[in-house]
């Protein structure tokens, strides 16, 4: 059975994890969890990522999901927009990556939406908000990415790091490579998690990392064509 849904101890009934009260008898599941803790919760997706997810569910209050989701989103912009520079000379565009963001904000909900329509077929309860949360917080490593890689990306290459002219490798060839492997890591790290928030769902390991794959994939693809 998907660890989305737990038995109740009294009257054995199936109930979704953002339930804290059995929705047959009645009986209290677990303590209500108002709201999320920015703080905890970032440890939390490093320390137990199942634990992080369930909480995030299990949460009334998505705190902080749409600040998360356009960081990171804006994070992926301007990855895509840094490699594109080696091929060509596409620029930041904040009107592109307005679109872009959009774009991938009614991607995500449209998704939650297939999600709903596969669990209602089952019979089992789903919130698009639960959905909209996860995918969010998933793209935590791309946060850090932000804040911390690409800020130290900026201060080592300067201008260089978009225009290409001359190439970072050309410059720095040792920073160059640390920070590919960097944000090669943070990539690997974001599908980890995805397939994380999936598992929930699922309970299948395979479908989840395809899913999570295939997810990250379409996003960075839809910059391509934001560019």
């Amino acid at each position: 059975m998907s660890s989305y849904l737990g038995i109740c101890p009294n009257c054995s009934e199936k109930n979704p994890l953002f339930r804290s009260v059995c929705k047959n008898c009645g009986r209290t599941l677990r303590d209500r969890l108002p709201g999320l803790d920015f703080w905890k919760l970032f440890v939390l997706l490093i320390e137990d990522p199942n634990q992080a997810f369930t909480q995030i569910i299990q949460s009334e209050q998505k705190n902080f999901a749409t600040f998360m989701l356009f960081a990171s989103l804006s994070k992926i912009y301007l990855l895509t927009t840094i490699i594109s520079g080696i091929f060509s000379f596409a620029q930041f565009s904040l009107f592109n990556f307005i679109m872009f963001s959009a774009g991938s904000l009614v991607g995500i909900i449209l998704l939650g939406f297939l999600f709903k329509f596969v669990f209602n077929k089952k019979a089992f309860e789903f919130r698009i908000k639960d959905f909209y949360a996860g995918i969010s917080y998933s793209f935590m490593p791309q946060l850090i990415g932000l804040f911390v890689i690409f800020t130290m990306e900026f201060i080592v290459f300067g201008e260089q790091i978009f225009t290409f002219n001359p190439s970072p490798f050309l410059i720095k060839k040792n920073f160059a490579y640390l920070f590919s492997i960097l944000e090669s890591g943070i990539i690997f790290w974001n599908i980890f998690l995805l397939s994380k928030m999936c598992f929930i769902y699922t309970s299948q390991k395979l479908l989840s990392y395809l899913f999570a794959l295939l997810f990250l994939s379409l996003i960075f693809c839809a910059t391509l064509f934001f560019l």
